[in-house]
Formats: structure tokens, sequence, C-alpha cells
């Protein structure tokens, strides 16, 4: 239903009705004052914000119409919070007014949404929080918590929504929920999301013959990688990267595979016909149709961007070490950006890593990097390595030194 555009003598009367109310009343209960008047703000206000919130599915209309209503400040803050906590109010109206407050990111909602999903009993307002969460993603420690927690809700809509918001870091996460869910949607969907996650840097799992092997349909190739050298403690290994087709049929990738920390430098293209990955510090494609390999020149950590047909890796700038005290050595790299067509790499930044011998045997914290999500895109990250933005997905200078 469409909003009446308010008149500046009714913003007016909204803005000093909340200001005699003062701050209190955006923490104020739900449910209707004296004479029935909301508890949670003036009534022709709630009215209009109620006409507009009740949609089930929000068309171009609503969002012009809701844009309409955006230039009130704390007064709508206060009428969309009362909303979400009246238990009595309709579902729709009150999941809507979830996702206006985290996009507005009102001050104390990550809060509201929270409580809202871990304890709201319904299945829609449980979605719509962790939907508006994301706002808060990848800064909040509290809001990328609440949506682990949520990954075992009860309602599939509530998980499907989660495992959209999850990064790499909660690929251990997703494989240990996959086992015990019994929708076909959201096991699919986790399935995916693993897969994806393994591609941007995650550890790989331990199969039963203590190989490392990568997630994927039964029917369809995987990735596994045998050590034949270990440092257990430092969770360094070396050894043969294959890929196991259908009727176990192995195609050899190279014998020279360092892993750390179980993140295996290879990964599929979409299609799961082509694989890139790293052998002897040197990046590799390989087509399995036709058998060609192509060499894409020295480098390691390769790594997918996601939702493009695109990879990048690293190549050290050769004489660029620098000592920066005992343990400590500064190294310099190219990123490279390519194609699984089979474009020629081009450099698109540089990075900056410091390795530690006292971490992973001194090995370079490129090794166990990760494409991990920003406000804007997606980035290169981990501990010891500068944060670089990939290009097409940020600012294309943004991730340069």
């Amino acid at each position: 239903m469409p909003l009446t555009r308010p008149t500046r003598p009714l913003l007016r009367a909204v803005r000093a009705a909340f200001a005699a109310a003062g701050t209190a009343a955006l923490g104020a209960c739900a449910g209707a004052g004296a004479g029935g008047a909301p508890a949670y703000g003036p009534r022709p206000l709630v009215n209009d914000v109620v006409r507009l919130l009740d949609v089930s599915e929000p068309s171009p209309a609503y969002y012009r119409d809701r844009a309409r209503l955006e230039v009130l400040g704390p007064e709508l803050d206060a009428v969309l919070i009362g909303l979400i906590e009246d238990v009595g109010a309709d579902e729709a109206v009150r999941a809507n007014a979830i996702v206006l407050l985290a996009d507005r990111r009102a001050p104390g909602s990550m809060d509201i949404l929270r409580r809202q999903l871990a304890a709201s009993a319904s299945d829609a307002v449980r979605a719509a929080a962790a939907r508006g969460l994301q706002n808060f993603l990848p800064d909040s420690s509290g809001a990328r918590n609440a949506l682990r927690a949520a990954a075992g809700d009860p309602a599939a809509v509530v998980r499907l929504v989660v495992l959209q918001r999850l990064d790499v870091e909660d690929a251990p996460l997703v494989r240990a929920i996959l086992p015990r869910e019994e929708n076909a949607q959201v096991r699919t969907i986790a399935q995916q999301l693993l897969t994806l996650l393994e591609a941007r840097g995650a550890s790989l799992a331990m199969d039963e013959r203590g190989d490392l092997r990568t997630t994927g349909p039964v029917d369809g190739p995987r990735i596994v990688f045998h050590a034949t050298w270990a440092d257990s403690v430092a969770r360094l290994q070396a050894g043969a990267l294959w890929v196991e087709m259908p009727r176990a049929q192995l195609v050899p990738l190279g014998q020279q595979v360092e892993v750390v920390a179980g993140i295996v430098p290879g990964f599929f293209d979409p299609t799961r016909s082509v694989v890139v990955y790293e052998a002897d510090r040197e990046i590799h494609m390989r087509d399995l149709r036709t058998g060609t390999t192509r060499a894409m020149g020295r480098g390691v950590a390769p790594r997918v961007v996601p939702f493009t047909e695109e990879f990048v890796f690293v190549r050290e700038v050769l004489g660029a070490r620098t000592v920066e005290g005992e343990g400590r050595v500064r190294i310099e790299y190219e990123v490279l950006r390519s194609s699984f067509s089979g474009e020629e790499p081009r450099v698109i930044g540089r990075l900056m890593a410091t390795a530690r011998t006292e971490v992973r045997g001194g090995a370079s914290p490129v090794r166990w990097m990760v494409v991990g999500e920003a406000r804007d895109g997606f980035m290169l990250r981990g501990p010891g390595i500068t944060p670089f933005s990939l290009p097409g997905t940020m600012d294309q200078d943004a991730g340069r030194p």
C-alpha cells in the first residue's frame, strides 16, 4: 500500500513528540498506551509505517515509498523497534521492520537483531534478523557469532539465510552440519558453499585414508592430496596431488606440492572441468576434457575469485626480502590475475607478508591467506599479510600498498 508523504508540520510534530519522550522510547515495550495509542510512536507515524511494511514481497514501489519515510530520524527507529518487539504484530510487518532497521544501522539495532534471531518464535522474523545481521559484517564478531549459532536453527528457511552469510573461516562449521542436515535444499546449498570456501582458501578435511580431499558431488571429480612428508607440529606437508575422476580414474597433477595448515593449492572452475593448481611453486591449469596442461609461470597460493571466471595467485618479487629482526622476514609479492579461459596472467598490485620462524615453521603467510568477504566485495586477507582488495569487487587501487 503506498505511503502518504508526511507534511512538514507533521514531521515537526513527530520530531517534537519523540524529543519530549526522550531516547528511552527506543527501548519502549510494544503495545498500546493510554487511549489505545501505540506506546512506541505517534499514531499517524505508526499507521504509515505499518501500511508500508505490510507486504510479503517488496516491489520497486515499496522501496520508493520506503525512501520517503527514511528522511525521518530516531523517531522512525523507535517505531521500528516497537513493531519488531510486538509479538502481536503481523509477521511480514515485523520482518520488514527488521530489515529496514538493519539498513539504517540504528544504535542498538544489532543487539535487537541478535535477540530476535535467538529467541523469536517466528521463522520469518528469525530469517529477517539473519539477513539484517549481514549489514554488520564483516566488522562485528558479535554478528558473525550470532549467525554461526543460528546454523542449527529448526527452520530450513533460516538455515538457508545463515549459510549464504558465512565466510571462509566458517568452513569447519559447514562441514560439521552437512552430515546431519535433513533438508535436501539446505544440504545442496551447504555442499556448494563448502566447495567455494575450499577454493577460497579453507582447510580441507582428512578422509579415512589420511588424505586431504575436496568436497563435491559423489559422481563428480575431486582433488586429492597425499602427503609423503609432514611436520605435524608446524602443520607443513609435501606430497602428490591428483584428480580423482568418476569410476576411480586418477589424473596426476604434481609430485612436489606444498600444503600448509591443510590448505591445498588447487581448485576447480565452476564446471569442474578445469583445475588450477600449484606444483613445485609454479601455477598450472589443466583441462580435464582435453588432457592439456598450461603453465602459468612462477607463483604460489592460487585462489578463486568468487562469482567470476577468474582466479588470483601471488609471485614473490625476487631480491625484495627484508630481515626485520630475529625470526622475522618481510616478503613482497606481486598479485596476478587470470581466468579459466587461459588468458595471460596480469599483475594487479602488490601485497606484503611477514614470515615468522615460530609460526608454521617460517612458511610465508600467503600459504594460508583466504579470499574473504569485505564490505564492498572480496579481499585477500590473513594473519601476517596486508589486506588486498580484489579489483572488480572494489576500487582497483584499494589493495595497493
